[in-house]
């Protein structure tokens, strides 16, 4: 419950409905957010990359679980806003597939824990970096 817990927080912190000028603008925050993302998985290892498809597994998967629940729904700001995370979740899926279809990287690779606020390339417990095969300590560390 934990794990669910983690997603609800951020989701309630995303809560703020955008206002009806902003909804326009989505399409190309969305672009933004595509292209930082895709700067972000170029930057990790192959490694990170595997932990980065589990951890965007999990989250494609709670936010659906959410989008079910009407208490969850509610709390992280209605159908709307999670309907726009799942999109968005589901646009970076199809970034990160390209992104390891390009290295040759396939299936689901190693399995370990992942931390739902974490992605790859913020992952700092070291035990977890070590079970993944990322480097020890962080790179900004």
């Amino acid at each position: 419950m934990s794990y669910l817990r983690q997603i609800m927080q951020r989701l309630h912190d995303r809560s703020t409905p955008l206002p009806a000028a902003e909804r326009g603008e989505a399409q190309g925050r969305l672009e933004e957010h595509l292209a930082l993302y895709g700067t972000r998985l170029e930057a990790c290892s192959d490694a990170m990359l595997q932990y980065e498809a589990a951890w965007l597994e999990q989250h494609i998967d709670s936010l659906e679980l959410c989008g079910r629940q009407p208490t969850m729904l509610a709390s992280a700001g209605g159908a709307e806003r999670v309907e726009a995370l799942l999109q968005e979740s589901l646009c970076f899926r199809q970034r990160l597939e390209l992104c390891r279809r390009q290295r040759g990287l396939e299936g689901d690779g190693l399995r370990a824990a992942v931390v739902a606020s974490e992605h790859a390339w913020e992952l700092s417990d070291p035990a977890l970096r070590r079970a993944w095969g990322f480097p020890v300590e962080p790179p900004n560390a």
